[in-house]
């Protein structure tokens, strides 16, 4: 049959299936379905014939024709809708990955970001301190080429009697008939035999301040004494024996130290004369006997004054420096008055147990009496200076130390170098 034909047939059919009226919601149905309806219900309508079941083949061949390429795209459209689902879901899944690995590289980033700073701040001050270290070398190196430029000068034959040596305040006189000593002072620091002492007693001393030295001898720390009062200030020297005092004196106008005064006489207790034993080793002559292994030494007979006599109430006193081989007791006893009337006062004394054993003199007893004074005793280190506080029972091994004495609530306790 040809194609005309087929097509005719399907139209009538169609239009039979019209004039029979359409089923219930039959606008809701679609073109295929409305298609079959009418088939079925011209098939209903009329008996089948030949005719009509080969129209009604047709008419199945032709719904199948016509659906086919419907189905076929609506199948395809399904086929890539499904595609592009699954490439959807790819592609959030993509996207959370890499919204976990964008976060992944914020922290990462913050955290290098922190440690970078941290490592920043860390090389800022490892160049600020090399930094600092590079500033002071000056301060470092200085002290050190002014002790090299010291040491290095020799002794000078000052005259017969002396030989003049350089020390960090000044040239110290030193007796040529003591070779030993002469040797020893040579071979010291710059600060002389005790230059822990010295730094205690410059650390003690401001200019225009006034001292007294007793115990003197030739002169090492009262040239350190009087070059921290400096002109504005006042040095009493107390020494006894003849020979160390001739070595002072020319220490003294050597270096021009025309503020510090000379008392050929000792400290003490009461205004009196006493025998004063005077040592083969220099710098061990005392108002008491002197020890065996001191030798055979010679007696004088020297004046004695109370400080309170010799320093009048209109100078002021602010260190007192006793090395009197176990007369330190005497000497504080002469200097009430000073006591009372300056309450800053600081008192620098050798302490050597075998002195106060050979007069009868117990360590507690000797500290008792500086405490009764109002005064806290510590110890002087050498050579750094450093002090310390202690008593009796933290000394009982030294043989001889050298203590500073301050009041607890007086200024000079605030000078010591702890």
């Amino acid at each position: 049959m040809a194609r005309a034909q087929i097509s005719l047939s399907i139209k009538n059919a169609v239009s039979a299936s019209a004039e029979s009226g359409p089923p219930s919601h039959a606008s809701d149905q679609p073109p295929t379905e409305r298609l079959e309806a009418a088939v079925a219900s011209s098939a209903n309508l009329r008996p089948l014939t030949l005719r009509g079941r080969l129209f009604g083949r047709l008419a199945d061949y032709a719904r199948r024709y016509l659906t086919a390429s419907v189905e076929h795209r609506l199948t395809h459209v399904l086929t890539v809708q499904g595609a592009l689902q699954d490439r959807l879901e790819a592609m959030s899944a993509q996207n959370e990955r890499l919204e976990f690995m964008v976060h992944r590289l914020t922290s990462l980033a913050e955290a290098t970001q922190g440690a970078l700073g941290n490592a920043l701040v860390s090389v800022d001050a490892s160049v600020a301190s090399v930094s600092r270290e590079v500033s002071n070398l000056p301060g470092l190196m200085g002290p050190r080429f002014d002790e090299l430029d010291i040491k290095v000068r020799p002794l000078i034959a000052f005259d017969e009697t002396s030989y003049a040596v350089r020390l960090r305040d000044g040239y110290a006189m030193i007796p040529r008939q003591e070779p030993i000593f002469a040797v020893m002072v040579a071979n010291a620091s710059s600060g002389g035999l005790e230059p822990g002492t010295r730094r205690v007693l410059n650390a003690l001393i401001q200019p225009g301040m006034g001292v007294a030295d007793v115990g003197a001898n030739v002169g090492l720390l009262t040239l350190s004494c009087a070059v921290a009062t400096g002109p504005s200030g006042k040095v009493f020297a107390f020494e006894p024996e003849a020979g160390p005092r001739a070595q002072l004196e020319k220490t003294l106008k050597l270096n021009g130290l025309r503020w510090v005064e000379v008392f050929d006489q000792a400290a003490g207790a009461l205004t009196e004369e006493r025998m004063f034993h005077i040592s083969p080793v220099i710098g061990h002559s005392s108002l008491y006997a002197l020890p065996q292994e001191d030798g055979d030494g010679r007696d004088v007979t020297v004046q004695v004054s109370r400080l309170d006599d010799i320093i009048g109430p209109d100078q002021r006193l602010d260190v007192v420096k006793i090395d009197v081989e176990g007369a330190e007791l005497d000497v504080l006893s002469g200097m009430d008055r000073l006591l009372s009337e300056n309450p800053d006062l600081a008192i620098v004394a050798e302490y050597g147990p075998s002195h106060l054993a050979r007069i009868g003199l117990t360590p507690k007893s000797w500290f008792d009496a500086f405490k009764k004074a109002g005064f806290q005793a510590y110890a002087i280190e050498e050579p750094t200076g450093v002090c310390r506080r202690v008593s009796p029972a933290d000394l009982v091994d030294v043989v001889s130390i050298n203590l500073a004495f301050v009041r607890p609530k007086g200024a000079a306790k605030t000078r010591l170098p702890l």
